[in-house]
Formats: C-alpha cells, sequence, structure tokens
C-alpha cells in the first residue's frame, strides 16, 4: 500500500490547477488512520539452523511499523530513552528522502541513498532522539508525461494533442494507479524506516498550495517576473529547460549522431561556408561559416569588426539574403567578431543563438523566430519551400539551393564543436526567443555562499564547497516555466480582449502576452484585473481572464520540501506560526549529480522564505556505476533494480523486464546483449542486509563508485559469520549455564561490571578494549557522517578481533572438561555477551533484518513483548569506556604477531601444523618477560596455537651476551616479528618434521609388501631428502615471487601518496588505512627477506 504519496489517488473530479487534491487529502488522512500502528502484526517468532535470508528478512518490517518504530518518539509512546525531550531541536533528528520520480522503479543509486540515510536514522533512533524520517513522492513533470505520451503512441498511435490536455492528464493518474506502489514497496523490501504518516506528494494539496504561496512571496519581493528571452528548448519534448539540465558533447570533425525522432543519424562537426553578396555590387561578397547552416532563415544582419580594415567600404552597406532576398544589415561588433578568425565576418541570428542574441538588442535587429516548437520551421523563414520541413531536413536542402545559386563556398569536416543536448531526451537543444517566467537567484546565491562561508551550511566531504562556490558564484536567472501539462499551473492569469489590437498600444507588451497578474485563485485575479483596469480607465475593454498554460519547472516544487514537506503552506499553522516546528531540517544527503538541481535551490528559496536554512550539514555520495566504471543506463542495460539483487532473479526474467519498459526494439536488442555479458547466470539473492551493508561500505570511494556484486556476496558472507557466532553462543549457553542478562538499556553483562580487571585473562581484557575502542570510533564515524568507517570497524571487530581471536581463544576452556580450566566460563561468557550484544546493536543500522532476529534470541524469556533491537540503545563510550585497556590491545598483538610468526615459518618450510616444533622467543625488552607481563599472561595461548613441543624458551635479548645471541641463532630458523621480538626454531627439528611427513605422505601411496622391512632403507630416506629439497626449492622460487609482489605493491602505494592532490582529495581515514598498509608491506617484506635467507642456508 502506497502511505499518502499518492499512487492509488482517487480520480480527480476536474482537472487543471487543482488537479485532484482533494482525492490526495482524503486518500492521505485515510492511509494515516492505517499506519499508525492500530493493526496489530504478531512479532515473527522461528528456529532456523540456517541462513536463509529470503525467511529472515520476512516479518519485521511489518511488526517495527506496526509497534509505531518509525514515528518520532513522542509520536510512538516509546518509553525508551525517557530523559529525553522531543520537544528540544537538539534531541530532534529531521531528514528528507530525495523524493524518487513515481515514473518507475527505483535503482541502485536510489538504495544507496536509501541505505546511508536509513543507517544514519537508525543510529540516532537508538541514541535516544526524536527522528522523522520524511518519505516522498515526485510527480516528475518531464519524466512522467513523456512515459505516458510513449505508451500512448506504442499503445493508440495518439499523441497528448489528439486527446486534448484533460483526458491526457487523467491518463496520468491512471497509469500512477496502475504502477506507482513499486516503489513504496521497494523502499520496504530495503528496510527503510521512513516516518510513513508523514509522506507526502508533490502535486497533492498541502504542497501545490506551498508552490503557489512561494511563487506569489517571490513575485512580491521582485525575485519573479517575466521577460521574452532565448531560452534552451528542446523540440523532443516541447518544453523550456534550464541551464543546468544541458549537457554537452564535445566533437571532433564529422559525426553521425542519432537524434530522437529521427530515423537516419545527423551530420555534426561539419563547418559550412557561404556567401552574401553586397547589396547592389554583385562582385563583392562577405563569406559566412557555420555548424547550422539551417538558421540562415533566420540571419537579420552579418557582422564585421569595426578596425577590420578589409571590409571598412562596407561600413553602413547591406548584403542580400540568398534564400528570402531581403536586405540585411552590415553591423560592426568587436564582442562578437575575431577578425582573426575565419573570414572575420559572423552571421547574425538573433532568435536562435545566445550571442547573436546578445548582439541583436546591442543593434536594435528585429529578433524573429523562425522555428516551430518540433523543430520545423514556420512562416517566418522567409520561403514558402521550407515551411513545416524539419530542421535537420532544411540542413541538407539549403546547401543544395546555395549550391544551385552560386553561393556555397564548400565545409571543413574536421571543425571541432560543442553540442548542446537536452540531458532528459538527448535531443539537440534549440535556442528559441519566447516570453517565460525567471527568478532572480544572485541575491539568494550571495546568501547561500554566506552561509556556507560562515559554517551555517557544513559539506561532507569538504571538497563539495568548492563546486558549491563555483556555481553560485556564476549563476544565472533560472528560467522556471515548462510547455507541459502535467505539473504546478503557473499561478499567473491575464486578460485575454476581445480587440487584440488595443494590447501593444495601451499595455506595451508583445500581442498575446500579457499584461499579467499573479494570485491564488482565478478569482483572486479577476479582482486584481478589474481594478487595474478601473485605475487606467479601460472599463470599457470587453476581455476574458485565462491562466498560463505552462507548469512550473519540477526542480521548483522540491526546491521547496524542507518547508513544504513539513507542512508549511505560507499561511499560519495550527501553532500559530507560519514554520514548521520540526523546521529546520537536521541535514540533507543525496548524490553529488543534483548538487545544483535541488541541494542548491533547497538553501536559495528556503532560505529566503523562512530566513533560516533548511539544513546544516549537507552529504553527498558519489554517483554509482557498474564494476567497469560504466554510468548505469537503461539503454546500455547495466541498470541493477535493488530487487532483484535481494531476491535474486534469472536472465531470461532479467531479458523480459527491458521488453516491458519504453525501450525502442533496437535499444532493447543491445540491452539485452549487454545483460548476458554482465550477468550470464543471473543475479543471486544476496538481501537487503547484504545489499546495503555493500553500499554503505562503497562510499569511501569519493569520486564514483563501482558497484560489484562480488562486494554484495562479501557482505552476505558477514552476515552468515554473524549468523554463525550465534549458532556458537546459543550452543554453548546450556553447557556454561550462562543466564542472559540482556535487556534494551545496557549493553554490558549484568554482574561484568564488579569483577575486577585484574582477574580477567588477557583475551578478556583484550576483546572489552577492541570492544570500548570500536564504539567510540563507530559513534565517531556516524557523527562525522562517514558511515563507511563505522562498516569497517565493525567488519575488523567482529571478523577479526571477535570471532578469529577471543572466540578462538577462549575454545580451550568453553570445550575442556578440567574443572579447573572451566572455572572462569561465566565470566568468559558474560564478556561474549556483551561483545556479541554490542556487535548486533552497532550493524543494525546497515543490517537491520538479521540483526532483529539474532538479537531476539539473546533476551531473556521474561523480556517485553515489545522489545526491538532498533530501540535499544546505542552502545556508547559513557558505558563502555573505562574498558580501553591499550597495554592488553598491545600484549595481544605481541601474542597474535608471534603466532602468526609460527605460521608462517611453517609454511615457507611445508611443516604441517600436526607436527610440534620446539620454539624460543627472543626479546630486547625487558618489559614482555617480567612477571605478569605480556609473555606470562600470553605462554598458554602460545603453547597452543603455536603447536610448540614442549614449553617454550625465552631469552632477555636486553641482557643476553652476543656470543650467546650467535648461539642461539647457529642451526636456527627465525622468523623476525619486530626489530625487538624474534622466534627461533632448530632447523635440524624442521628437516626431522619435514622429513617426518614426507615419509607419511610416502607410504600412503606406496602399497604395503609383506617383505618390507620396518625400517626405512638409506636409499628411501635419500629419495625423501631429495623430495624435501626440491620442495623448498620450488618455495624458495615462490617466496621470491612473492617478494617481488610485495615490491610491486610498496611502489604503487609510494607513487599514489606522492600524487600533489593526495592530501586534498583523500579523506583522513582512506590515508590511515594506507599508512597501515604501508607498514604492513614492510613487515611483510622484511620477513620475506629473513625466509629466504634461511631457506637458502638450509638447501
Amino acid at each position: 500500500m502506497w502511505r499518502a504519496i499518492g499512487i492509488h489517488l482517487q480520480r480527480p473530479s476536474r482537472l487543471g490547477s487543482n488537479v485532484g487534491r482533494r482525492g490526495l487529502t482524503t486518500y492521505s488522512s485515510q492511509l494515516a488512520q492505517t499506519s499508525s500502528g492500530k493493526t496489530p502484526v504478531a512479532k515473527p517468532k522461528r528456529e532456523l539452523e540456517k541462513y536463509d535470508t529470503s525467511i529472515v528478512e520476512s516479518g519485521w518490517y511489518e511488526w517495527w511499523e506496526s509497534q509505531g518504530f518509525f514515528a518520532p518518539r513522542s509520536v510512538a509512546g516509546s518509553t525508551m530513552h525517557a530523559n529525553n525531550d522531543s520537544s528540544d531541536p537538539t534531541s530532534r533528528f529531521t531528514i528528507l528522502t530525495p523524493p524518487p520520480n513515481v515514473t518507475g522503479s527505483l535503482h541502485i543509486g536510489h538504495a544507496l541513498t536509501a541505505s546511508i540515510q536509513d543507517s544514519l536514522v537508525r543510529w540516532r533512533r537508538m541514541r535516544g532522539q526524536s527522528v522523522s524520517w520524511v518519505p516522498g513522492m515526485d510527480h516528475a513533470g518531464i519524466s512522467t508525461q513523456t512515459v505516458v505520451e510513449k505508451k500512448l503512441m506504442r499503445e493508440q498511435k495518439l499523441t497528448r494533442h489528439d486527446i486534448g490536455r484533460e483526458a491526457f492528464i487523467q491518463q496520468i493518474w491512471d497509469w500512477k494507479e496502475l504502477h506507482g506502489d513499486k516503489i513504496t514497496m521497494q523502499f520496504r523490501r530495503l528496510g527503510a524506516s521512513m516516518d510513513w504518516d508523514q509522506s507526502f506528494f508533490t502535486l497533492d494539496e498541502t504542497r501545490t498550495e506551498a508552490v503557489k504561496s512561494a511563487f506569489i512571496q517571490l513575485y512580491r519581493d521582485g525575485l519573479l517576473y517575466r521577460d521574452t528571452r532565448l531560452v534552451n528548448w528542446c523540440c523532443a519534448l516541447e518544453t523550456v529547460i534550464s541551464d543546468i539540465e544541458v549537457e554537452y558533447d564535445d566533437i571532433t570533425g564529422r559525426t553521425m549522431l542519432n537524434v530522437p525522432g529521427r530515423l537516419k543519424k545527423v551530420e555534426f562537426g561539419v563547418l559550412h561556408d557561404f556567401a552574401y553578396k553586397v547589396d547592389g555590387d554583385d562582385s563583392q561578397e562577405l563569406v559566412v561559416s557555420t555548424t547550422r547552416i539551417e538558421t540562415m532563415l533566420g540571419d537579420e544582419a552579418v557582422a564585421i569588426h569595426p578596425d577590420d580594415s578589409r571590409y571598412t567600404h562596407l561600413h553602413g552597406k547591406h548584403v542580400v539574403h540568398p534564400i528570402s532576398g531581403k536586405r540585411i544589415p552590415i553591423v560592426c561588433d568587436p564582442d562578437l567578431v575575431d577578425m582573426t578568425f575565419g573570414t572575420g565576418v559572423v552571421k547574425v541570428t538573433p532568435a536562435h543563438d545566445p550571442n547573436d542574441y546578445a548582439c541583436g538588442r546591442r543593434h536594435g535587429l528585429s529578433i524573429v523566430n523562425i522555428l516551430n516548437k518540433d523543430g520545423t520551421f514556420n512562416s517566418n523563414c522567409g520561403s514558402a519551400a521550407f515551411e513545416n520541413m524539419n530542421r535537420f531536413d532544411a540542413r541538407e536542402k539549403i546547401v543544395e539551393e546555395l549550391k544551385a545559386l552560386g553561393l556555397y563556398r564548400g565545409k571543413n569536416e574536421q571543425h571541432s564543436m560543442r553540442l548542446a543536448r537536452c540531458s532528459r531526451s538527448g535531443d539537440v537543444i534549440e535556442p528559441m526567443v519566447m516570453p517565460q517566467w525567471f527568478i532572480k537567484c544572485d541575491s539568494m546565491a550571495r546568501r547561500a555562499l554566506k552561509d556556507a562561508d560562515n559554517q551555517n551550511l557544513v559539506f561532507h566531504p569538504e571538497s563539495a564547497i568548492k563546486d558549491w562556490n563555483r556555481w553560485l558564484e556564476n549563476i544565472q536567472d533560472w528560467c522556471i516555466s515548462r510547455q507541459l501539462w502535467w505539473g504546478h499551473r503557473i499561478p499567473a492569469f491575464k486578460p485575454v480582449f476581445e480587440d487584440i489590437s488595443h494590447v501593444q498600444s495601451i499595455f506595451g507588451t508583445e500581442s498575446g502576452d500579457g499584461p499579467w497578474f499573479v494570485a491564488e485563485s482565478q478569482e483572486k485575479a479577476s479582482q486584481q484585473i478589474q481594478q487595474f483596469m478601473t485605475e487606467k480607465n479601460l472599463q470599457h475593454l470587453k476581455y476574458q481572464v485565462v491562466q498560463d498554460e505552462d507548469v512550473l519547472d519540477t526542480w521548483f516544487s522540491s526546491g521547496l520540501l524542507p518547508l513544504s514537506a513539513l507542512g508549511w503552506t505560507g499561511h499560519l499553522l495550527p501553532t500559530g506560526s507560519k514554520i514548521p516546528e520540526r523546521y529546520p531540517t537536521t541535514m540533507i544527503e543525496t548524490g553529488t549529480d543534483i548538487m545544483f538541481f535541488w541541494v542548491a535551490r533547497m538553501a536559495m528559496l528556503c532560505t529566503h522564505l523562512s530566513d533560516q536554512v533548511p539544513f546544516k550539514d549537507i552529504m553527498f555520495h558519489a554517483m554509482v556505476r557498474d564494476a567497469q566504471g560504466r554510468k548505469m543506463s537503461k539503454s546500455v542495460g547495466n541498470v541493477i533494480d535493488p530487487t532483484h539483487v535481494i531476491e535474486g532473479i534469472t536472465l531470461d526474467e532479467l531479458k523480459t523486464t527491458l521488453e516491458t519498459g519504453n525501450l525502442a526494439a533496437k535499444e532493447v536488442k543491445r540491452s539485452q546483449a549487454q545483460m548476458t555479458k554482465d550477468f550470464p547466470n543471473g543475479i543471486k539473492a544476496s538481501g537487503a542486509d547484504a545489499l546495503r551493508f555493500a553500499l554503505v561500505s562503497s562510499t569511501q570511494q569519493t569520486r564514483q563508485i563501482n558497484l560489484d556484486l562480488s562486494n554484495v556476496a562479501s557482505a552476505q558472507h558477514f552476515a552468515n559469520k554473524l549468523w554463525n557466532l550465534s549458532a556458537f553462543y546459543t550452543t554453548r549457553l546450556p553447557v556454561v549455564k550462562h543466564t542472559s542478562s540482556v535487556t534494551a538499556e545496557s549493553v554490558l553483562a549484568q554482574g561484568l561490571a564488579g569483577d575486577s580487571r585484574s582477574q580477567m585473562t588477557l583475551a578478556e581484557r583484550f576483546i572489552l578494549s577492541r570492544l570500548a575502542d570500536t564504539v567510540s570510533r563507530v559513534n565517531a564515524g556516524m557523527e562525522q557522517l562517514e558511515p563507511s568507517v563505522a562498516t569497517d570497524m565493525l567488519r575488523r571487530f567482529i571478523i577479526q578481533d571477535l570471532c578469529d581471536v577471543y572466540v578462538e581463544f577462549i575454545k580451550p576452556s568453553l570445550f575442556s572438561e578440567d574443572p579447573q580450566a572451566t572455572e572462569h566460563n561465566p565470566r568468559l561468557f558474560k564478556v561474549l555477551q556483551t561483545c556479541f550484544d554490542a556487535s548486533l546493536r552497532m550493524m543494525h543500522p546497515f543490517m537491520p533484518f538479521v540483526t532483529e532476529e539474532l538479537w531476539q534470541r539473546l533476551l531473556p524469556e521474561t523480556s517485553p513483548q515489545a522489545t526491538s533491537i532498533m530501540v535499544s540503545s546505542f552502545p556508547s563510550s559513557h558505558e563502555l569506556g573505562l574498558w580501553k585497556d591499550e597495554s592488553a590491545e598491545r600484549d595481544m598483538k605481541v601474542a597474535l604477531d608471534l603466532i602468526q610468526a609460527s605460521r608462517a615459518l611453517r609454511q615457507s618450510h611445508q611443516v604441517p601444523m600436526s607436527k610440534e616444533l620446539p620454539f624460543t622467543i627472543w626479546t630486547s625488552d625487558p618489559s614482555l618477560l617480567v612477571p605478569g607481563g605480556t609473555f606470562q599472561q600470553s605462554r598458554e595461548y602460545l603453547s597452543h596455537f603455536t603447536r610448540a613441543q614442549g614449553e617454550i624458551a625465552f631469552i632477555d635479548g636486553s641482557s643476553t651476551r652476543e656470543d650467546q645471541q650467535q648461539g642461539v641463532s647457529a642451526g636456527s630458523i627465525v622468523h623476525v616479528v619486530s626489530p625487538q621480538v624474534k622466534l627461533f626454531t632448530s632447523q635440524s627439528a624442521v628437516q626431522k618434521a619435514i622429513a617426518s611427513a614426507g615419509a607419511k605422505a610416502s607410504d600412503a601411496t606406496t602399497p604395503s609388501s609383506s617383505s618390507s622391512s620396518s625400517s626405512s632403507s638409506p636409499s628411501s630416506q635419500s629419495g625423501v631428502t631429495d623430495r624435501a629439497k626440491q620442495q623448498q626449492q620450488q618455495e624458495l622460487q615462490r617466496l621470491d615471487r612473492k617478494l617481488g609482489a610485495v615490491r610491486a605493491d610498496l611502489e604503487k602505494l609510494d607513487a599514489r601518496v606522492a600524487q600533489p592532490q593526495y592530501l586534498e582529495r583523500v579523506p583522513d581515514h582512506v590515508r590511515a588505512i594506507d599508512a597501515k598498509r604501508k607498514h604492513d608491506l614492510l613487515a611483510q617484506e622484511e620477513h620475506l627477506i629473513t625466509t629466504i635467507h634461511t631457506l637458502r642456508g638450509a638447501i
């Protein structure tokens, strides 16, 4: 069910400026009643042995919503964090989701935004703040109208003009009812905990009223005006688009391109030369060059430089237009003409080129539009032969006619140019002069720049402010009218007089355009017009009041959302204020691609209307691309539907999804071929948790995010790791006789705080210290709006610290049958409960489903039914900070390095773990050897995990004479752990272990014989030794290759770090990762050099 966003909308009884608003409001209120948590939903409870995302991720979302967890704390009535006052702005967190277009379904970029925002929302909610995450849907004027127009043509072979405005808008509403709820289902499937009761649709009643009020207020403030100017016209869409909706293609030389609506490709990158004959003297001519030769039908002059001596004699003269035959002036214009370029003569088409338009204004030239809205020529083109001909067809015909007239002077097919194209349709932009509504942006832009400079607006990452400043410092006025039928009808009205001859003489405006009156309704506009006519003593003129046919740019309504989504209408609210209670919002999070389309415009419009910035923090993520770094596009076939990743889809099903869309048959074929290449086996089901975690983790890629589905599979393995840890915990519970003390309020297990740290083992002190550090870093990462830092820290802690170290270190005790060895098991399990509980809570913002499923299993049976991890307290340094123990972490690192060294030593000499080896540890740091020091605390761990033969010997290198040290190293194999610590083992013991392993391998592959002796012959021993040496030689070659690879990695890393922009562009946490990687690579290099040296000596 679509929650008040206007998908299953009641059909409007009347259309126009108030399209469907009553139906929307009624429907929204009905939905609000169904989503308020009154409908009971059973809490999921099941016993699963294996991790199955399709089961684990079912039921929880509906239960959370039924409990009212998505609403702000005060609304939900939760008793959690009761000390928080939700009326205190500092305890509130309000954020809007960028409203997706109602035209289709979410793509992976939307899923990234939702995953980032939901991680922040859930974290804030667990910290006790009153959270409102407001969802919405954008009516998407151009996109929606285009989709329905294509559908109408495909199914009925009709255009919107064939059926009329009212019927066409009705078709859009019908289409929305049929297709619109898919987006909501996708958000829910992702686990997005949005406050659905507050959802909006940008064409609903509240937002429509807000748009009207904003338009009127801007008009009254002198920031909104109507003017006849050169605009960017898209012939395919038949509407104006703004400057930032224009994309540019760089073309070098003759290039054939596809243009919407044309079967043949169109030629670009060719510079045509043709001549204008001087009026009265056919012997003289001026040659001009152009890439758009068809626009010569609209030429009103040719321009020369006033200082160009070649043409001084032509000042004040005219030339004859070769097609229309009319005389046009030769004008002198130093701004337009570069006399060193080409012939130094420029054709001037004021109505269809920005530079020519400025020139025409300077010289008082006629500005005559020669094109219809569909890109065909109108009657102003000067020749009946070209009327109603497409602009690109005319391009070829004009060249032919100029050749016939002897005025074509050739072409240059190596010309470089920039081609302006519509970002919406791909059509070539046609500059046209027409009356439009504009917003003056300069003063609002200065305020936005000042707010950024004063830190009223804070950017994440900081580097985004450069693009912000660059754009706002060069901002142009914003054309906000669109020649569409679907959208917010402009609240401007004009009198249409029966005798239009009065308009120009009386009102000083072009025929048919004005005068205009801005008002909330036609009734109020009529009153303004009547008063105006009375003041002008024009009551005798007969007229009708009509509303502007155009609608507003969709980004205008979107730019008001921080105000309008919270209920702002420009009028007094029930609170007695015009400004909503939760305004300003806390932050905005979105992609860098709509920084100017949306974020900057919100900052400008909302700040002007409320005198407060709409948010403080602005968080950007990079654009999502596919694994090869390509932009995702339906026509390419690499767009990924998040539901396909969550639930899985076969290749055949993937191909079918393209057939039901709006792609042309050729594009469908091409896209399906690309799908076969990219997803030969379809897409495997990975679950929402894995997708979310992979997406948030990928945001450390600051320039662009190359989404590789293998990263999603890796995240699913990580979720499975959590599942296995839970299984280990629950199966050992009855053995250890541990009683769970998990509560929503506290993380520390009951009784744990009373234990003296001195009574704990090194493993316990280590893991609690790592937990305290992880909690601190995760909270800092989220606070600094770097959630990828949090996911990285959590993955490291859970896998490396909790599972690989603590769980492995306590297993011998947990599985031991010796009462003395198991006496500390209850405390060991309390520590495990604390760490696992905290891990699930910290993981919940990123993996909400599996963490809720597993956390419920930790709860005592007496826990309240409504207890949920979603509203439990997030681990804090206040509770866990006291367990930070740097000495325990240092001691454990030494022990782990020694264990790793023993395994590396075995691997490099091919000694299996089944063979015990005598080990000696040498150190020049006497503090490691003192009673209660590192080695005493870790002796048992070291003996167990290194598979030591007998007791490990320790040597104090700080007091040992040099000859004694040489005695230790003589006949030994050494692994350098650090400059202060070395691990020795006997070379003869290694050789004996290798020989023994080789003999066993030989026995396993040699048939038994009744005549065989119980002892090996010298020849067989020699054979084993030879095989061992051969294996050692192969290992030596492998180590040499590995050393080369490590050194190559070091060179690459050094080269990257040495780049001039490294410090400026690379985030702090990534630089820290690079520094650690270099430290690890240097340690590997040192170890490999030592091992190679030892192995060569042994051979």
